[in-house]
């Protein structure tokens, strides 16, 4: 933890979800108090369809015809289903869902557009910017013992994201107007896991006194996020002192959140109503969004021994319009038999399965913690007990709300996950002196009149590498040249590759792919005719991070990664780099042993 003097004034967190989003904050002398005696504050938001309160809102942002943001949330849905009622909805664009577009995507550029409901199209980075624009409008009216330059703030977004959608994330908070030096991004399942340690009311099968006091003294943990996207799976190791966590497996998950239960009852409510669904949906809005709030409640109150049918409430419009098979006089509910009800939620058996090929890999763990709305669901919870029966299976009592609170505690204390492993092998283009019988002849070429080969996937680290939150992965002794006066000012781009192959040897490689750039300023003055410099890279922060330094005086250059990709990027082609080295405050990375056929030579500007 840090020094009472160097902590945050106050943090205010963003849970932005797939389909729920709100906000959590508290200040630094509450964070100071015991865990008894702490308290992290929310926002209440009100449904006027669902007629409830919740600390969570829908994440759907509703634009005008002009393109101008107008609200989200609840207030979002009310106005559109307004408008629908009274026919006046034509032109406006209302956004559900679209937080999933960044959902395993190695490349994403600034030009990504994302669809409406009814396949009109906004810049995706506008439609997210003006939501989450809203809830930090919402959260700085709210937090008023602090100034707004004194606030921390972070955003959560799932382990599994790839690079490219953290930065798109971190680029959509910052337009706004979020200073970027107060920004921190949190990785949903780590957040969920400082909540578990922090504030350990639990239901499951062991004392809670019994599950602080194993987070405290080592072992290891299975975190399981099921939110209503995606559902993400991390495990941890904790220090013997307890006081730090280990990612000891790469992050993964799926599609599998409790959105992919949604669907599967409104596919099969779609051939109730003869396919009618999408006219309704957008005729009726109001009446289909009741509906909705109806299924989620029975989806909640399903029980793994409940053997009945279900009888779910469905607005009489919506009966009438559909020409749903309902006896008016009987009831305005639908009877569903409880196989169908069952199936679905086919994909807590996706969840299972993932579950099983971890432990196959990772043995000792001990416990499993279950986070996020879908740990709710007493159904899928117990699955998850009787499969893994062996295991300690616990539940948050507030289990939607641990990433969000546990985000909060994560803002004063970022550094409690103290190494994270690399999920694939990643590494810089460049050229290399050619080797007859060695390189590839077509990759061959003359470059300042030496004979070099180019695409080389210079490896920087290896997938299954841990590395520590300050430890630097080191390639040194690169070149370039800049004595052609049109050089001395251009802004360097190193590509940056990612591998799912360690062995990986060219960047042409199928197993290759290019997910973005070291982009490095030059000085004011410009490029001297000869650089030699170093590029550190920080690979254990819930972000990469990326430092170059020019060897002839270890002046930093302005520095950094661009996971953003435009249509055509301008390179530059690094040319043999010496092996990589890494510098660790603690546990070295468990790097390859050097490549001899590495030279040190110089780099050239494409």
């Amino acid at each position: 933890m840090a020094d009472n003097t160097d902590l945050p004034h106050a943090v205010v967190a963003i849970d932005f979800g797939t389909s729920y989003s709100g906000y959590a904050f508290t200040y630094r002398d509450e964070y100071k108090k015991s865990n008894n005696a702490r308290e992290i504050f929310h926002n209440s938001w009100a449904s006027g369809i669902a007629g409830n309160h919740s600390v969570k809102a829908p994440t759907v942002a509703l634009f005008n015809p002009n393109k101008e943001f107008y609200s989200f949330g609840y207030e979002a849905e009310e106005k559109f289903s307004e408008l629908t009622e009274y026919k006046k909805h034509k032109g406006w664009y209302y956004f559900s869902k679209f937080k999933m577009q960044l959902f395993d995507k190695m490349k994403l550029s600034r030009d990504l557009v994302t669809a409406d409901q009814s396949g009109k199209v906004l810049p995706a980075i506008t439609v997210f910017s003006e939501s989450l624009g809203y809830l930090v409008r919402a959260a700085i009216h709210q937090v008023n013992r602090v100034s707004e330059k004194d606030i921390t703030w972070v955003i959560t977004v799932p382990a599994i994201w790839t690079e490219p959608a953290k930065q798109f994330m971190r680029e959509a908070v910052i337009k706004t107007g979020i200073d970027e030096d107060k920004l921190l991004l949190a990785l949903e399942p780590e957040a969920a896991a400082l909540y578990c340690r922090y504030l350990p009311t639990t239901r499951g099968g062991k004392d809670e006194n019994d599950i602080l006091g194993f987070l405290n003294q080592g072992g290891r943990y299975m975190i399981v996020d099921m939110g209503g996207g995606t559902v993400d799976i991390a495990v941890h190791e904790v220090s013997e002192d307890g006081k730090k966590l280990t990612e000891i497996i790469p992050a993964s998950g799926g599609a599998w959140g409790g959105d992919s239960v949604n669907k599967r009852f409104f596919n099969y409510f779609d051939k109730k109503i003869k396919h009618k669904s999408r006219i309704l949906k957008q005729s009726r809005t109001s009446h289909w969004m009741a509906l909705e709030c109806s299924f989620e409640a029975k989806k909640r109150q399903m029980r793994s021994k409940t053997e009945h049918n279900i009888r779910l409430q469905v607005p009489p419009v919506i009966i009438t319009e559909g020409e749903l098979d309902i006896d008016f006089a009987q009831s305005f509910k639908l009877n569903i038999s409880n196989k169908d009800f069952r199936s679905f939620f086919e994909s807590a058996n996706d969840i299972i399965s993932h579950m099983e090929d971890i432990f196959g890999r990772v043995a000792d763990i001990e416990l499993i913690l279950l986070v996020g709305g879908c740990a709710q669901s007493d159904y899928i919870a117990n699955m998850i007990r009787e499969r893994f029966s062996d295991k300690t299976v616990l539940v948050p009592t507030k289990a939607e709300e641990a990433v969000m609170e546990g985000a909060v505690l994560f803002g004063f204390d970022p550094w409690t996950v103290s190494a994270r492993m690399c999920r694939h092998t990643y590494g810089i283009d460049c050229s290399r002196k050619f080797r007859e019988g060695f390189h590839r002849e077509e990759y061959r070429k003359e470059i300042d009149g030496r004979d070099m080969c180019q695409n080389i996937f210079s490896k920087v680290v290896t997938e299954g590498d841990i590395l520590e939150f300050s430890e630097k992965c080191i390639h040194d002794q690169y070149f370039s040249s800049h004595k052609d006066k049109s050089r001395q000012n251009i802004v360097m781009k190193v590509p940056f590759y990612a591998s799912t192959d360690k062995s990986c040897r060219y960047t042409t490689d199928q197993s290759c792919e290019q997910i973005g750039i070291v982009e490095v300023t030059p000085p004011v003055d410009g490029w001297p005719d000869h650089v030699k410099y170093r590029i550190e890279m920080y690979f254990g922060r819930t972000e990469f991070a990326v430092k170059v330094f020019n060897d002839a005086d270890e002046s930093e250059c302005d520095a950094k990664f661009d996971f953003l990709l435009e249509q055509k990027i301008p390179e530059l082609a690094p040319i043999s780099p010496a092996p990589a080295q890494v510098q660790a405050p603690a546990q070295p990375a468990q790097v390859p042993a050097p490549d001899p056929e590495r030279e040190k030579t110089r780099c050239v500007v494409s």
